[in-house]
């Protein structure tokens, strides 16, 4: 009876037959981790972490300091540095979960998006126009037109550009969770922004998982027979294992107009898989990358095969390595989704990320590691190159590690136009005055990823402490780090007050590092 119960709960919330819920129940053991509210990242944590200022709060910022190799990063609070001077004063909004787009034909040009308001009007996104150096929070974002579960969201979102200055968006809305994306090339009005819209109604991205889709990633990327642009848009769909599916924009559709939808692979539950995808720019080639939990790890961990899949026809079929779900790229044990990175973030997907070499083609994969003696939870990195001639095929590379002996959680990498590799991580230094402190990192390699050079971006205290809740997500599932031409630009998730705000608050930080050694 009481898995019955239970089946018929979870069978609900899935969307599944009670039927396929006692079969994914037999499956699988009964701790805490193998519900679904441990799997999904919806709904997002958008709780205004937000509380006044203490002495241990004034950290000093640490971007001065001598470092060989590489100059010194330019590193901003877009609230604070922004076109509205009393924003700093005001604003409040949990700005967890950062995105961010960069103009390629003006680098000038940068878009953040954060969980920073929500549709019932338009949302809100950064927009900077002088290099990130100044900010501006525009509610320019407009709700879908023909979609009210928009209402209250976005819940997630990535953003990326493309070419001809297009700017494509990809969120998430409401139970029923389904992924709508658009376009714009004039990220300050409203009124640029295109959908899909058919007899008064968006159409979904995700034509698979219907009312059932999570952690919705873009990337635009060539298409590799014509040139022009396609929107890719990798989705969880918690109708199926969770199946791994991707959703492909036909080439150069403005609004983009989701013709494909392919399967790259299944997950396997107790953990959300964290879909990402990899885009090489030189053939027009996507990777699609996830985590299967496949056992209990040591420690209460869970144990990961890191997956991998790839299309080099425009996201029509997906094999590597002869294999069509992916194939392991990397087997670790990692502390997630609880008990929660610094106490204050349960891990649900922010624990991998991989990007191209854009001269070479190498994938460079990034993965949590725990150390089995110190229970540490690593960053981790392997680089893979694609064998010549061989179709879809890749070898796999050695091991190395980003970090020490250190607790790190959300990884993202990124690979500049001179082979230089990136990659951003924070890392729990402790409980100070009686919050968590937190670092972003980026750190930097010359040598393809095998010994790193590493930088403090920002050290700073929660806002907030464990308040119980095991989905408690202070900095959110994920940050992005992007590479264009020779530097480096990405966001996070900080805290206000090092950088002169008069409270301590989450607010989306923005920095640009040149790759280019002295």
């Amino acid at each position: 009876m009481e898995v019955n119960m239970r089946a018929k709960l979870y069978a609900g919330i899935l969307g599944m037959t009670a039927v396929a819920a006692v079969l994914l129940l037999a499956q699988s053991d009964t701790s805490a981790e193998s519900d679904t509210s441990s799997m999904r990242s919806w709904p997002p944590d958008v709780t205004q972490y937000s509380r006044s200022a203490i002495p241990a709060d004034t950290i000093p910022l640490s971007l001065l300091q001598p470092q060989p190799l590489f100059a010194a990063p330019t590193v901003v609070d877009a609230v604070f540095s922004n076109t509205n001077a009393t924003l700093k004063l005001t604003d409040t909004f949990n700005d967890g979960e950062t995105s961010i787009g960069i103009n390629r034909q003006d680098q000038s040009e940068i878009v953040i998006t954060a969980f920073s308001g929500s549709w019932g009007t338009n949302a809100p996104l950064w927009h900077s126009t002088d290099g990130g150096n100044t900010w501006t929070k525009e509610f320019t974002i407009p709700v879908p037109p023909g979609v009210p579960s928009a209402i209250g969201c976005p819940c997630d979102q990535t953003v990326d550009y493309g070419h001809d200055r297009r700017l494509s968006g990809t969120f998430l809305t409401f139970g029923p969770t389904n992924v709508y994306s658009g376009t714009t090339t004039n990220p300050a009005m409203a009124p640029f922004w295109n959908w899909l819209v058919i007899n008064g109604v968006t159409q979904r991205t995700n034509s698979a998982g219907i009312n059932n889709a999570d952690q919705p990633w873009l990337l635009v990327n060539r298409d590799p027979f014509t040139g022009g642009d396609k929107v890719y848009v990798a989705y969880d769909n918690f109708s199926g294992a969770p199946d791994m599916r991707v959703a492909v924009s036909s080439a150069g559709s403005n609004p983009p107009n989701f013709t494909v939808d392919s399967l790259t692979g299944f997950s396997t539950g107790f953990v959300n898989p964290g879909h990402r995808l990899a885009a090489d720019p030189r053939n027009g080639a996507v990777y699609s990358l996830f985590q299967r939990r496949i056992a209990p790890g040591a420690g209460g961990s869970q144990n990961i095969n890191y997956m991998l899949n790839m299309s080099t026809d425009g996201g029509l079929t997906w094999i590597l390595n002869g294999s069509a779900t992916g194939i392991v790229v990397a087997n670790a044990d990692s502390t997630q989704p609880t008990p929660k990175f610094g106490g204050v973030n349960a891990l649900l997907g922010g624990v991998l990320h991989a990007a191209v070499d854009p001269n070479t083609g190498n994938v460079y994969y990034v993965y949590g590691n725990r150390d089995a003696i110190t229970g540490n939870n690593r960053i981790a990195i392997r680089r893979l190159q694609p064998v010549l001639g061989a179709f879809n095929t890749i070898l796999i590379g050695p091991e190395h590690f980003v970090t020490g002996q250190v607790q790190a959680a959300i990884p993202s990498v990124a690979v500049a136009n001179n082979g230089v590799v990136g990659v951003f991580y924070y890392t729990f230094n402790g409980i100070d005055s009686g919050f968590p402190q937190f670092s972003a990192h980026l750190s930097l390699s010359q040598n393809g990823g095998e010994t790193f050079t590493d930088r403090i971006l920002e050290t700073f205290l929660s806002p907030a402490t464990d308040n119980g809740d095991p989905r408690q997500r202070v900095l959110g599932d994920y940050m992005q780090l992007k590479a264009l031409g020779g530097d480096f630009y990405g966001s996070f998730t900080g805290n206000g007050v090092p950088f002169g705000r008069p409270f301590s608050n989450n607010d989306p930080i923005f920095y640009r590092q040149s790759a280019n050694p002295y």
